[in-house]
């Protein structure tokens, strides 16, 4: 009697710990539109919300994990970042094989979190600048003991969505007082360099170059866009119909693969700022978990921002260095040029040991370049040709 009891404890730890359950989750169908589905859920330690042995879904500042009977918006958040998180680290512990992910400890993710992150106190003031519609990754802290604030380790955080109108932009950004001042501040907060021809055609040459709204807070790649600011301008807003904006991040997988490749990527890139190299490194990474050159389009539901694409043809312009493109697609064209130069067979290997030969601040035309063509050295089947032919890509995107 004694042992079959036992047996049956026994049983019951091992489907808590390790556990699978069925949930339904936000996925990507055949023609990479968003559908609502039902997902298994892998590595479950808790029979009655979601955390498992890797990550821990949380709301908020709570760090209780979301419950299974919760709200049905709440589990959908829970159940599609939980579920696509495993997918990411899927990716990078067992098809690159990178040893910081395999040990890296339990991350937790914050979904609906509002705060702005305080280096020492972790959260800010609720009141203190609320954040909407992106998503954030944030190193580990040391805390603040005075105050009991407990030391914390790299985190994930999803703002809520908020619908945004265009007339809720005015007056927020100091354009000058001119549409020209608009349009440059939005060129360049939105990094689509490739828009500058065409609204100098059609302002007869008012798109001029100038500086770009200061980034003041590292979004980490998810704001993915801000064009809503440039519809600000009564001028311009006539050649687009739209007039909302939001963006839920916790429901596009694109962006719940972008943010955790920064997690895998800490070891070498830290989690203190955003730059162009370090948010073309996890798009690229983002692109490749999803297998599409697209991200975050064909979402509506969730998202109403402009999304990614490899394809758009871009040439470097020394204006991709700066902070305030970090979320262009330059960069993440760039490698998946770079992937596919050096061979779909060593692509994500060969980027990902890239990644241990560049710094935080590394630059496009100097750091990148020199990365990739020290790590063809190690890593192509034939260094030298295939150095050749990243000389060409290059000089074709010329830099």
């Amino acid at each position: 009697m004694k042992v079959l009891i036992a047996i049956l404890v026994l049983g019951i730890q091992v489907n808590a710990f390790g556990a699978s359950i069925k949930r339904r989750a936000v996925l990507r169908d055949k023609d990479f539109n968003a559908v609502i589905d039902e997902v298994t859920l892998p590595d479950l330690t808790s029979d009655v919300g979601y955390e498992g042995k890797y990550f821990k879904i949380v709301h908020g500042k709570n760090n209780e994990a979301i419950r299974f009977d919760d709200s049905e918006d709440l589990q959908l958040k829970a159940a599609t970042t939980y579920y696509h998180l495993n997918v990411a680290r899927k990716f990078f512990a067992e098809k690159i094989k990178a040893q910081y992910v395999q040990e890296m400890p339990q991350v937790i993710i914050r979904v609906d979190l509002i705060n702005v992150f305080n280096e020492l106190g972790h959260f800010a003031n609720d009141k203190l600048d609320p954040q909407f519609n992106n998503a954030l990754s944030i190193p580990a802290g040391i805390g603040y003991e005075p105050k009991g604030v407990k030391p914390w380790g790299n985190e994930i955080w999803f703002r809520p969505s908020k619908d945004i109108n265009i007339k809720d932009f005015k007056g927020i950004v100091d354009y000058g007082g001119s549409v020209k001042g608009a349009l440059v501040n939005f060129r360049n907060q939105n990094h689509m360099a490739n828009l500058e021809l065409f609204m100098v055609v059609v302002l007869n040459g008012g798109l001029q170059s100038g500086a770009g709204i200061t980034s003041v807070m590292r979004i980490a790649g998810s704001s993915l866009l801000l064009e809503a600011i440039y519809q600000s301008s009564d001028i311009a807003a006539q050649f687009f119909s739209r007039k909302n904006y939001h963006l839920d991040s916790a429901l596009v997988p694109e962006i719940i693969y972008h943010e955790f490749s920064h997690i895998a990527l800490s070891d070498h890139l830290e989690l203190t700022h955003s730059t162009p190299v370090n948010e073309g490194l996890a798009d690229y990474f983002a692109g490749k978990i999803a297998n599409s050159k697209k991200l975050a389009t064909k979402i509506n539901d969730y998202n109403l921002f402009s999304g990614k694409k490899v394809e758009k043809k871009q040439q470097y312009r020394i204006g991709f260095e700066r902070g305030e493109y970090a979320n262009a697609d330059f960069v993440f064209g760039l490698l998946w040029n770079v992937g596919d130069t050096v061979g779909v067979d060593i692509e994500n290997n060969f980027i990902y040991g890239m990644t241990s030969l560049l710094t935080t601040n590394g630059t496009i035309r100097d750091d990148l370049i020199n990365a990739t063509l020290e790590a063809c050295k190690l890593h192509c089947k034939s260094p030298f040709n295939d150095r050749l032919r990243l000389y060409k890509l290059y000089n074709s995107k010329n830099m």
